[in-house]
């Protein structure tokens, strides 16, 4: 890591012990009691809203019986750069408002590039990253708590959104707040990059999540997102269903995801390929999921191809024993691994708010 970068990473660890400090104090002047637990928010409550508004489209017939791990690697497509988000939010305390509890949470967001070149990887601009503080303002003892609370240009204390003064439903909305915050950081950072490495087709940018969502307007063909999720609750969801018995080393057929919604379908392109595969594993093991825009099917067909025979090569080194390691690139676990290198982990938070 270049100097600059480690001076940078020792700033902003810093500054996340002093965000803990002063969230703390926040919570006393709200008459709140500490109350935090060792497991993410994310964990607990799955967001889903929205799936069921998109369709899934088969575009082949059957899936190419290829071995992308012996096929020869497409000279216009190299994965050169690699995006990756964080989010973790944790409940550390609670108030009480007119006889029912108020959660207060805790949550970093971030984003982050990096770019490989002759096998070194460097961080690419610099990397989105937020704390925040998230609690319902409308149930907050005195809006002026709010109003002067010590926040700087990495702390923010953020209005969950939540309209109902149940406990849950409070948790649940912190969790969607936290889920716009991310994603606004990665749009801000894509954005970045699509203006300065963007127009360079070649050059592929491979984005750990979903993009299904995002308007194709936003995106350029030399993006690939890579999710884990093999289910998605989208209409005609059982065309995934026969992704589980493809080989290792090969592509499944291609399939179109429309939006049903509004004026813009935002129609994208998505596969999956078998990373690797083991005979005592599940289903699901190595299985990972490729997204990508493509001006028609054809195009789309050939983008899968080149992608799938790239992605192949990613496969080694293996990131075990890392979480969901089968279906884990090494440089989407580097960008996870740097993120987190800027923040305190979940037990120095659940530590610091379990003091009293």
């Amino acid at each position: 890591m270049p100097e600059s970068s480690k001076l940078h990473a020792a700033a902003v660890a810093e500054a996340g012990r002093s965000h803990l400090n002063r969230i703390f104090t926040l919570l006393g002047a709200l008459n709140g009691k500490t109350s935090p637990t060792d497991h993410l928010e994310e964990d607990v409550f799955r967001i889903r809203e929205g799936y069921q508004n998109f369709r899934l489209e088969q575009v082949e017939s059957e899936s190419p019986d290829t071995n992308f791990r012996a096929v020869p690697r497409p000279e216009d497509v190299q994965l050169v750069f690699f995006a990756r988000t964080l989010q973790r939010t944790q409940l550390i305390g609670h108030f009480l408002h007119k006889g029912f509890e108020v959660p207060v949470h805790y949550s970093l967001t971030g984003a982050i590039i990096l770019e490989r070149r002759e096998r070194q990887f460097h961080v690419w601009g610099e990397p989105e990253l937020r704390s925040n503080v998230i609690l319902p303002f409308q149930f907050a003892p005195d809006a002026k708590l709010l109003e002067q609370f010590p926040g700087d240009e990495t702390l923010y204390v953020v209005d969950s959104g939540g309209d109902r003064p149940e406990y849950t439903q409070l948790r649940i909305a912190a969790v969607r707040r936290a889920m716009g915050i991310t994603l606004d950081l990665r749009r801000k950072l894509y954005e970045q990059w699509r203006a300065r490495e963007g127009a360079e087709a070649r050059q592929v940018l491979a984005v750990s999540g979903m993009i299904e969502d995002v308007p194709n307007a936003d995106l350029t063909e030399n993006l690939l997102a890579l999710s884990h999720r093999v289910y998605v609750p989208w209409q005609n969801s059982e065309l995934l269903e026969p992704q589980l018995m493809l080989p290792a080393y090969r592509r499944g057929l291609l399939m179109r995801v429309v939006n049903t919604a509004g004026t813009d379908p935002m129609p994208k392109y998505t596969w999956f390929v078998r990373m690797r595969t083991s005979a005592k594993a599940d289903p699901e093991f190595g299985l990972t999921r490729c997204t990508c825009i493509a001006a028609d099917d054809s195009a789309a067909t050939a983008r899968a191809d080149a992608f799938s025979a790239r992605l192949i090569d990613e496969r080694l080194p293996v990131t075990f024993p890392a979480e969901d390691w089968d279906k884990l690139i090494f440089p989407l676990k580097l960008c996870r691994d740097y993120l987190e290198s800027l923040v305190p982990t979940r037990d120095t938070v659940k530590s610091y708010f379990a003091r009293t």
